[in-house]
């Protein structure tokens, strides 16, 4: 255990579990001794009001119903009381998780939603859903365990401990004894156990990951014939989890539960020899006999559920620490302290002495070195060169989801690095190559750009979109549901429905990035009014590989390698021979 808690991925969990704690004080507390005090009512009261029946039955040689009468109203009413304190008990326990698993959930997404755009590159999304709603749900195993297995034992011990003193402290002092010998001898078995359920823990999550990875990337799977290679891939991972799942349950079986055996039977003969030994030894009463028995039988009967309780707390903790685990270095772009406001009024974009390495490594061959680039308030720019040049990693720049080394980028003079990122992409609105749509309707997707959005105002921007046309020919409209990720529809569909979203935007800066690329020359040809009414009164980058999209804009930028090495209109470039008029020789047709 002390291994266990001295991992910073676990005090996160213990710290956001105790936060929940504190912020439901009495319920907390009601929850997690009221069931205690109705253990004591049940287990530990009844036996003292037999052991009176028995010693009246014993000094009388006998025992009226009219004598017996009290003392079986008075069982009945400890009895019932107890039961009574354990549905108090559970009612304030269901009332205080109804509110902490929301607040949970609510922290599990928030946490996820600050981290950067590396963090969702390196890291399974399936995964991630997995070890996320692992955090909330062991909070609840977590708190019965301690409210359940913890605390409802521990109260009853005191108690039991301070009867059994009564009688002769050496009764208690052995008691406590046995518990303390069983504690030492399970407690490094259960450690050597811990580093087997971690195993267990990687391995199912790697399972969760590989699963998820083939399940979004099904399409890919089936068009080259590979679901035999995936299932045999995806088979060798389950082998692995379940291999470990065994191994760490025989240890269980066959070195702590074999250890735990004898114990238990033990002391329970034990507590029988100390019962007949100080009933003869003390003179005590016959009924004492009954009352040390039974509470050596009731405590002992914890030897057993000593295994249990560390296995669901070190199960349900080591579980909820893999996702806290994964917060535990900040994220490498974060706001800075006091972090004002973005204020756009211009939009000119300037990249003063740019240095940004993918590696961020020791200086040599960096992608991008003393890279400066300035582009007009209201000026439609486009970047355009080889693959790797350097164009969707400026937009990444520029939307934050990288930082720079070092330099500067601002807008109207203000550094986006000093500004919040919510405020920087608010003023923003960025159409990626590959648009991904929610799993949600059409209407709500179109509509994400602004969350007041009428119907009028969502059918008005998938108008100039040419997104409309395919919207009306489906069943259910703009209440179609597109599938995770956008899958029921086709990529110019989707890019559509992204152009749509971003008119909705209120935005001064526009960002697309190959925005066009699976439209067909017929559709492109149509939506280019659309990007002509999304651009107006923006400052607008426009990435396309499809140099006629760009032709008429106000700049083209050309990028090699991280470096500009060409800028000026497309008439200007073409006439310079350079690399756009190779680029440009190399295409033929033109829509604009």
């Amino acid at each position: 255990m002390k291994k266990l808690i001295t991992s910073p991925a676990v005090r996160q969990v213990l710290t956001d579990y105790w936060g929940e704690y504190r912020k439901y004080g009495w319920w907390t507390f009601i929850a997690f001794f009221a069931p205690a005090v109705g253990t004591i009512c049940v287990f530990f009261i009844p036996p003292l009001i037999v052991a009176r029946l028995v010693n009246i039955y014993v000094s009388a040689k006998g025992i009226t119903f009219a004598v017996a009468g009290p003392y079986i109203v008075l069982f009945g009413a400890v009895w019932f009381l107890g039961e009574i304190f354990w549905r108090i008990g559970n009612h304030y326990s269901f009332k205080f998780k109804e509110q902490t698993l929301k607040n949970l959930n609510r922290l599990a997404l928030l946490r996820l939603s600050e981290r950067d755009y590396s963090f969702y590159t390196d890291n399974f999304v399936g995964s991630l859903s997995k070890k996320a709603m692992a955090f909330v749900r062991s909070f609840e195993i977590f708190t019965d365990t301690l409210s359940f297995r913890v605390v409802i034992n521990v109260f009853p011990i005191l108690f039991a401990i301070v009867i059994l003193w009564l009688y002769s402290p050496w009764i208690p002092i052995i008691l406590v004894g046995c518990l303390c010998l069983v504690v030492a001898i399970a407690l490094p078995i259960i450690r050597r156990r811990s580093v087997m359920v971690a195993e267990r823990h990687e391995a199912g999550s790697r399972v969760v990951g590989r699963l998820s990875d083939a399940l979004t990337n099904m399409l890919a799977v089936k068009a080259f014939a590979k679901e035999e290679l995936e299932n045999s891939t995806y088979d060798e991972y389950v082998v692995d989890w379940t291999t470990k799942w065994r191994k760490a349950a025989d240890y269980s079986n066959l070195q702590l539960n074999a250890w735990l055996s004898p114990l238990y039977v033990g002391a329970n003969v034990i507590g029988l020899i100390l019962s007949i030994f100080f009933a003869q030894k003390l003179n005590l009463p016959a009924g004492a006999l009954l009352v040390i028995f039974s509470y050596y039988a009731q405590v002992t009967r914890i030897f057993w559920e000593i295994n249990g309780t560390y296995r669901e707390i070190e199960s349900s903790i080591g579980e909820a620490a893999e996702f806290t685990g994964l917060f535990l270095t900040p994220p490498a772009v974060r706001d800075a302290p006091e972090a004002s406001t973005l204020n756009v009024h211009l939009g000119q974009i300037e990249f003063h002495g740019a240095h940004f390495d993918y590696r961020k490594g020791d200086g040599e061959d960096n992608f991008l070195e003393n890279f400066n680039l300035v582009i007009n308030g209201n000026q439609k720019v486009g970047l355009v060169g080889p693959s790797g040049g350097g164009k969707t990693t400026i937009t990444k720049l520029l939307l934050r989801f990288l930082d720079l080394q070092s330099g500067s980028i601002t807008i109207d003079g203000q550094d986006i690095s000093r500004v919040t990122q919510r405020s920087l992409r608010e003023a923003i609105a960025y159409v990626p190559q590959e648009p991904l749509l929610f799993h949600r309707s059409l209407f709500e997707n179109i509509a994400y750009g602004d969350e007041s959005a009428t119907l009028e105002d969502v059918v008005g921007a998938a108008k100039i979109a040419h997104a409309d046309e395919f919207i009306e020919r489906l069943p259910d409209g703009y209440q179609t549901l597109v599938g995770e990720r956008g899958i029921k529809l086709s990529g110019g569909q989707r890019q559509r429905v992204a152009i749509a979203r971003a008119l909705l935007k209120k935005s001064s800066i526009l960002i697309l990035d190959e925005a066009t690329s699976s439209l067909d020359s017929e559709s492109e040809k149509y939506i280019q009014a659309g990007l002509r009414e999304l651009m107006k009164n923006k400052t607008a980058l426009v990435i396309a590989h499809r140099l006629s999209t760009i032709k008429n804009l106000d700049r083209i930028i050309v990028l090699d390698e991280g470096k500009i090495v060409e800028d000026g209109s497309h008439d200007e470039l073409i006439k310079q021979k350079g690399l756009y008029a190779k680029l440009w020789s190399h295409q033929s047709g033109e829509f604009l």
